[in-house]
């Protein structure tokens, strides 16, 4: 059972700790990872969601995401998650923190995601991925052209294969992204 730590309406931590169903069920904040995994030449990697999840199955989203378990810190989160869901090891050192994200969404009447997502970026080699997915949480990866993402979840058709990602988010991550490559 994965424990959470509960965070107020500013992201700070209240001291209550609860399980993760019960986080979601109450709809309470609480702090979550992503982490884009990306090549010099522009390409980032995407996950698609296993069929069994509970929110957006079968859609593609960032490369690794997770909860922050009580007591972790979100860097240690985007190590873990990277090794546990695509079974890729990255350095703690290797990761760039590239923003802070506010979300509250309502999937059903029994499930409200509220998170702080903190956002970090990692460079890889430009060459085929080597992956072990979690298949419970992972149905597939690919490596895209993060402007032909952009071009897809621009087209209302195209963009119901993705998670529908925030605009505010996306515009902030996708240029913070744009600046990473080539360098």
């Amino acid at each position: 059972m994965e424990l959470i730590d509960i965070l107020d309406e500013h992201g700070k931590p209240t001291g209550e700790i609860l399980p993760k169903k019960e986080v979601h069920r109450h709809g309470y904040f609480h702090a979550t990872t992503h982490l884009w995994l990306y090549t010099k030449t522009g390409k980032v990697v995407l996950q698609l969601r296993a069929a069994i999840k509970p929110n957006f199955p079968n859609c593609w989203d960032v490369s690794v995401a997770g909860h922050i378990s009580a007591g972790e810190t979100a860097l240690d989160t985007a190590v873990r998650e990277a090794e546990e869901e695509l079974g890729v090891i990255v350095k703690a050192s290797n990761l760039h923190q590239i923003g802070c994200f506010r979300i509250d969404y309502q999937h059903a009447e029994d499930y409200r995601d509220r998170e702080f997502i903190t956002i970090f970026a990692c460079e890889i080699p430009d060459v085929p991925l080597n992956v072990t997915l979690q298949e419970e949480e992972v149905a597939d990866v690919t490596l895209l052209p993060l402007a032909q993402v952009e071009v897809e979840l621009a087209d209302a058709e195209l963009a119901k294969k993705y998670v529908p990602f925030n605009k505010a988010y996306a515009k902030e991550v996708f240029a913070k992204l744009h600046g990473l490559f080539g360098r």
